[in-house]
């Protein structure tokens, strides 16, 4: 595809949108609003569920888009998802109530953003993914700002450095209503388009998103609430392993790959030490999740793909036992192999098919059972009790086991699935 001024302004649209709904889902709770807010630790319990139905409606709208086959109408779905946004966060959020549970509650708020950033992220994919470069941007701008939104540290004084001190745990307006002005140019002005065609409504991207989120969620959920039994643990990796086997086999060929892997990366990359880091981490990560998935997408082995997340969560395994170092070193090789890992996964296992695609992709918003098991003195399915990670106590051998055999138990779906399904034909290239 030849570059033109309007292609690149697309690319960036592309990339300023994925960015606000994405982090948008990731960062549900602002700094200022842990101090304000009275109901806290409610705020966070709602957290997990919101998220996850941030991830069903991704799933859904790409589904009914798909079905739709115009680029146009996924435009338009994403126009009015950010507007939404940016109403929600210019008009609404200012005049909402902080101390209460009615009305225009914190939570309530909270719920409405996700719902409108899941339909903003299944729009944009279905807009993009016949295109190349635009489809690249969009899987970047969808694993960075997800990545980044993770690593997000709880404010412990006012010196955070890299984007924690710059996002504050809630986005800029101006990047919100940057995005709504793009998208709204270049959907008025778009053709009439052809996306990706379908006679009916794909059910089975949402028969895979119900059972792989359902268990998931059930599962930590769980074993957040009762960490020390060692019956829960082995229920939750089982039922979680089983659930992302049985919602890979359901989706079409290979499409299963990349959700396989999402899911053993989840567990594995929640665990990851990340703190304390110094700033200048974070753009670290985000150009080595670039590298990471321009090789994904140029040398697609899914057994290697597995092979690294599996050795992610045995040297946090070491890294939470035996091996002792500086927490600053660990922290940084940590970010940065956690970057690589979910990029190549993401390029590597990326299927031909959008609905199929933004079902992989999203599992990473359904919190996991390494959030379960991120701090052992936390009661609740969250990294810390202001939900962002924090520098956590020792938690010994046990989550990054569990993390190990949820690793092994993927790799082993994925040969099983790599068998017995053809090689995968993309028709939109690589």
């Amino acid at each position: 595809m030849t570059a033109t001024p309007r292609s690149a302004a697309e690319s960036v649209t592309v990339f300023i949108a994925t960015s606000v709904a994405v982090l948008s889902i990731m960062l549900p709770l602002s700094f200022s609003n842990l101090g304000s807010f009275v109901h806290v630790d409610l705020l966070v319990f709602n957290i997990p569920r919101v998220m996850s139905a941030a991830a069903f409606v991704a799933v859904t709208t790409a589904a009914v888009l798909v079905a739709a086959s115009s680029t146009r109408a996924a435009l338009w779905t994403a126009l009015l998802g950010q507007a939404g946004i940016l109403f929600n966060h210019l008009v609404i959020l200012p005049i909402s109530d902080r101390s209460h549970f009615t009305g225009l509650s914190l939570p309530t708020l909270n719920f409405i953003d996700a719902l409108l950033a899941g339909a903003v992220v299944g729009a944009i994919a279905v807009a993009v993914w016949r295109d190349r470069v635009q489809r690249g941007v969009y899987l970047f701008a969808m694993v960075g700002a997800t990545v980044l939104g993770d690593l997000t540290e709880t404010p412990t004084d006012g010196d955070n450095d890299g984007f924690d001190s710059v996002l504050g745990g809630t986005l800029p307006l101006w990047f919100v209503g940057a995005s709504v002005l793009a998208l709204g140019y270049f959907a008025a002005t778009s053709g009439a388009t052809h996306a990706i065609t379908d006679d009916a409504i794909p059910l089975a991207p949402v028969f895979a998103a119900v059972i792989l989120f359902s268990t998931i969620l059930v599962s930590a959920l769980a074993i957040a609430a009762d960490k020390d039994s060692a019956l829960t643990l082995v229920i939750g990796g089982v039922a979680t392993v089983l659930a992302a086997t049985a919602a890979a086999f359901i989706l079409p060929g290979r499409d299963g790959v990349l959700l396989l892997l999402m899911t053993s990366f989840s567990v594995a990359g929640s665990l990851v030490v990340t703190l304390p880091r110094p700033g200048w981490v974070d753009g670290a990560t985000l150009i080595f999740v670039g590298v990471g998935l321009y090789a994904g997408l140029h040398w697609r082995r899914p057994s290697a793909a597995a092979a690294c997340v599996t050795v992610m969560a045995a040297l946090t395994l070491a890294s939470d036992t035996s091996f002792r170092a500086t927490p600053g070193a660990v922290a940084v090789i940590g970010c940065m192999g956690l970057g690589a890992a979910v990029g190549y996964c993401v390029g590597t296992g990326l299927p031909a098919d959008p609905a199929s695609g933004v079902v992989g992709l999203v599992v990473l918003f359904v919190p996991s059972l390494g959030v379960a098991l991120a701090d052992p003195d936390v009661d609740q399915l969250a990294y810390s009790e202001s939900w962002y990670r924090a520098i956590g106590h020792e938690r010994g051998p046990v989550p990054a086991t569990v993390a190990m055999c949820v690793a092994i138990g993927c790799s082993l779906a994925i040969a099983l699935l790599v068998r017995v399904r053809p090689a995968p034909v993309d028709p939109y290239g690589a």
